[in-house]
């Protein structure tokens, strides 16, 4: 029956769990990105007809490093879900607003992306979770503390 309702600490790992698998996934596809070189991220970019298709590669090659790094070290946590779920929003947008949700096309389509902006928007709201960076530098300081503190 503990298992139906789940603890503090296990709700935790399960969040740390998720954001190493999440920011692993970012930060390979990012490192694939930068292997195979911007300039081919950006003929990519720029045969779907995306303005400024070079600036746009270089942010989607090191935001999804960056940030991928963020989420597996758990630094920066929620500031790293709201950039990512704003950078998978704008590449939805861009490639798959207007489209079916479903389809047999290879590569990544709008119910990926929808799933990585639900995951990182999550992750703006809950924070790391165990084992995490976030948790050792702000350990034993409540966010609502320093705010109470500011308003008097």
């Amino acid at each position: 029956m503990k298992f139906l309702l789940p603890s503090q600490t296990s709700s935790s790992r399960g969040i740390a769990f998720l954001r190493v698998v999440f920011g692993g996934l970012l930060l390979l596809h990012g490192v694939q990105k930068l292997l195979a070189g911007q300039p081919a991220l950006e003929a990519t970019i720029a045969a779907m007809g995306v303005q400024k298709a070079e600036l746009v590669s270089w942010l989607i090659m090191w935001g999804e490093t960056g940030l991928g790094a963020l989420f597996v070290l758990g630094a920066l946590t929620r500031v790293a879900g709201f950039l990512a779920a704003l950078m998978y929003a704008g590449i939805w947008f861009v490639t798959e607003a207007g489209k079916p949700l479903l389809s047999d096309r290879p590569g990544i389509n709008a119910e990926l992306l929808i799933l990585y902006i639900a995951v990182a928007s999550a992750f703006a709201f809950i924070g790391a979770g165990a084992a995490s960076l976030d948790g050792k530098l702000f350990a034993g300081k409540p966010a609502g503390k320093a705010m109470r503190k500011r308003s008097r």
